[in-house]
């Protein structure tokens, strides 16, 4: 049968470290199909991150021979973790009486819910380097990730997520533009907490600019992005050309009904076809089981809750919070276009949603009241050309009749014109606030 070299981590912080470490070792060496070929010494190490406080790791490395797969491998060193002592699962960073971890099993790569292969963050650690150097190990070959994987392309983006989902992964998509923020970068981390991988699409869409719109000019660095995606602990980004996304012949798009029919689809009559054709192009190549929007763009988070309902795709869309500057600017990759006088002035958006809130929250309920509350706000500031100014039912954003409303979501449009060019800026609130919202 075909033999594996395999390296292993190895770690104890509690009780007998030495002890744990040997015993471990002896088992390894027991288990048929298994042979150990050398350990390292061990070296004493203080423990990483921020968790809780605990005492120094004794930590060394193993090489192993091995006819076993990575995953009954993994197996056999989550039992003995088990017998050791340690309680799976445990909160990261937890002290534990033993710790094997699969560094290197031959030239595999390995990505799947409960091993990845190399070990993604084993050149990070000097208490790996080192004895993985003791053993013999090419450290400078020795293959490694740092940030996100880069694709470019189509297949090779859709041969990843198939990857991570044939190995049982819950998988997060996030759709962006690129000029990534803070407001990106909470979607980010939201995905990372909620999914197994997380792939961000960094893809300026064509389709989705009108013909005197700023598609040429939109910012664009990927680099960057790219910095800020690993910074959010992003496991893949997908930066395709247009070629990639749309071949010569590409004919097909997604008609929208409704919920694109005003507000930005009245100012923008072909820009909801654009996002729905790209949203439904980008759920087709990666089919993730989660994609994350934010929630600034509602009328678009309305779209393509409609349009993934509409065509059954198995993917659940999940709205994000609006990220705020400390002023109430809501972040736009756009922001930065903005002069001086009319940075000052995009306030207005802001308080004037904030002001018919607190009307609604005094008893005014009235939907042409709660509006005009709102307009009056804008109508202050002379630098803002209000586009419109909607109250629309949560969720779906339909129209609400006139009269009395249980509540609803204020939607402004408004344009500012003293920068390096016209700078549109979206915003909306619920009448009724978040748990700890002001």
């Amino acid at each position: 049968m075909h033999e594996t070299t395999v390296h292993l981590g190895l770690g104890s912080n509690l009780g007998d470290r030495r002890a744990h470490l040997e015993a471990a070792l002896a088992a390894l060496g027991a288990v048929p199909g298994i042979a150990v070929v050398a350990v390292s010494s061990f070296r004493e190490t203080d423990p990483q991150g921020s968790g809780p406080a605990q005492g120094r790791f004794l930590n060394g490395a193993a090489e192993l021979r091995t006819t076993l797969p990575a995953h009954a491998l993994l197996a056999v060193c989550k039992a003995l973790e088990s017998k050791a002592g340690r309680v799976l699962p445990a909160p990261r960073g937890a002290a534990r009486p033993l710790d094997l971890d699969i560094v290197f099993f031959g030239d595999e790569v390995i990505d799947s819910k409960d091993l990845v292969v190399p070990h993604p963050r084993w050149h990070e650690r000097e208490f790996v380097r080192e004895p993985l150097r003791e053993l013999g190990v090419d450290l400078e070959a020795a293959p490694r990730r740092s940030g996100p994987q880069v694709c470019a392309g189509t297949a090779e983006f859709a041969a990843l997520c198939s990857r991570w989902q044939g190995g049982g992964c819950l998988t997060g998509l996030v759709p962006t533009m690129g000029a990534l923020h803070a407001g990106h970068k909470s979607l980010m981390e939201i995905a990372r907490a909620e999914c197994d991988r997380v792939a961000v699409t960094i893809f300026v869409n064509p389709l989705q600019f009108g013909p005197h719109e700023d598609f040429a000019a939109y910012p664009r660095d990927l680099a960057a992005d790219v910095k800020l995606c690993a910074e959010a602990g992003v496991d893949a980004v997908f930066a395709p050309d247009v070629g990639q996304m749309y071949d010569p012949g590409f004919c097909s798009h997604v008609a929208v009904g409704a919920a694109a029919q005003t507000m930005e689809g009245a100012i923008r009559p072909d820009h909801f076809r654009g996002v729905a054709t790209v949203v439904a192009r980008l759920f087709a190549i990666s089919r993730p089981h989660r994609a994350y929007f934010g929630e600034k763009d509602a009328q678009q988070l309305a779209v393509i809750r409609r349009m993934t309902k509409d065509l059954g795709f198995p993917i659940r869309v999940v709205g994000c919070p609006i990220v705020r500057e400390a002023d109430g600017l809501a972040l736009s990759s756009r922001n930065v276009y903005l002069g001086a006088e009319d940075r000052a002035a995009s306030t207005v958006l802001h308080r004037a949603l904030l002001s018919a809130r607190l009307q609604f929250q005094r008893g005014e309920t009235d939907r042409d009241a709660l509006v005009a509350r709102a307009r009056a706000v804008l109508a202050s500031e002379p630098r803002a050309a209000v586009e419109y100014v909607e109250l629309r039912r949560e969720g779906d954003l339909a129209v609400l009749g006139p009269g009395p409303v249980p509540g609803g979501r204020l939607l402004v449009a408004a344009k500012f014109v003293d920068g390096v060019r016209p700078v549109r800026l979206l915003d909306n609130l619920s009448l009724a606030p978040a748990v700890g919202e002001p």
